[in-house]
């Protein structure tokens, strides 16, 4: 089968793990948005990811907005005018950063011209079509879960880890991991570090420091975070490749995350791959996706609940050594992932 990914590897390992899934099954790939845009070679299947990709991350150059939306009607509707099935996963229940009511157009838009939905967990199925209903009625909707990070897998000690960031090896390490946008609430995740009764607890915060308020206070109280040595914790503002990601990953005892909303999120998948237990809200996705791993949960937003999770989890990963993530690897495995998608496909 010929198949159009509308996404090109990137250093997610995401789409280079469900390209190579596609392989192995014996399917053709073409990737990436000038494929989507331009190519006149019919595929047999075009799998979309992120609408907002298509319509602002790799729109075609020298186009403004409105003719981007209608360049991605016309393709679309060229797709379905010579009977290719389109695919779309739901990554999220909006777009990235919404900037107009184009962003929202053209999600709409792939919803409505998908033949199948392929969603993370169950619950999405129930939200998207509450936030869709007109447009999401009598759609095939199929669950693959969010596949393993494996393609990036490195094993090293904690210690090996810990080294190349100066932290302690006698410390309990909680890490809140990725892009640090206001959403991730990292005030929040610092009020309910506060609250855990551990002397050796420490927490690292880690990522690129992103948020619209770049003021110069800001900026000003970032590069004091990163330079001053804390007693109790470590602020690292700053990109991390792929290739790091074993070491940051692995310095970690407990993975937190304090977002208030959200659908997915990769970081789940990457802590269970690294076999690090987890602490998160209860929202979206995050329930299911932690099938057969150890995480506790809490109500979002709520900041003694989630102090009483992280205080739980971390006597309990006391008696946790060398967890076992087989079976959460094996619910997670991208070959089923694909196989479920090829076996959705009409006739």
């Amino acid at each position: 089968m010929k198949i159009l990914l509308t996404e090109k590897p990137s250093e997610n390992g995401y789409n280079q793990s469900l390209i190579n899934a596609y392989s192995r099954a014996g399917h053709e790939l073409t990737t990436g948005a000038d494929a989507f845009f331009f190519s006149e070679s019919l595929p047999d299947m075009v799998h979309i990811h992120w609408p907002e990709s298509l319509f602002r991350w790799h729109a075609p150059k020298g186009l403004d907005s409105e003719q981007v939306s209608r360049l991605i009607t016309e393709r679309l509707d060229w797709f379905k005018e010579n009977h290719v099935t389109i695919i779309h996963t739901i990554h999220n229940l909006a777009p990235h950063d919404r900037a107009g009511t184009q962003d929202l157009d053209v999600y709409r838009q792939v919803i409505q011209q998908a033949d199948i939905l392929v969603h993370h967990c169950h619950k999405s199925v129930e939200l998207l079509a509450k936030s869709y209903p007109e447009i999401v009625a009598g759609k095939k909707n199929i669950v693959c879960p969010h596949g393993d990070y494996l393609i990036e897998y490195r094993s090293l000690s904690k210690a090996q880890a810990r080294s190349r960031y100066n932290i302690a090896q006698d410390r309990q390490v909680i890490l809140n991991f990725g892009r640090q946008r206001p959403y991730k609430n990292e005030r929040f995740i610092a009020s309910v570090f506060s609250r855990l009764k551990s002397p050796s607890k420490y927490l690292v915060i880690a990522g690129i420091f992103d948020n619209p308020d770049n003021s110069r206070w800001l900026r000003v109280r970032n590069r004091f975070r990163k330079c001053i040595p804390y007693r109790d914790r470590k602020y690292i503002y700053r990109h991390f490749p792929s290739e790091e990601l074993p070491d940051i990953i692995t310095s970690a005892d407990i993975i937190f995350l304090g977002q208030r909303h959200a659908l997915n999120s990769g970081l789940l998948a990457l802590a269970a791959t690294y076999k690090i237990p987890v602490v998160c809200p209860d929202i979206g996705c995050f329930r299911e996706a932690m099938k057969n791993w150890h995480c506790e949960f809490y109500t979002a937003g709520d900041i003694d609940d989630a102090g009483r999770a992280l205080q739980r989890m971390s006597e309990k990963i006391k008696h946790l050594e060398n967890p076992d993530n087989s079976d959460w690897l094996a619910g997670n495995s991208w070959d089923h992932h694909v196989d479920r998608i090829i076996k959705a496909l009409p006739g």
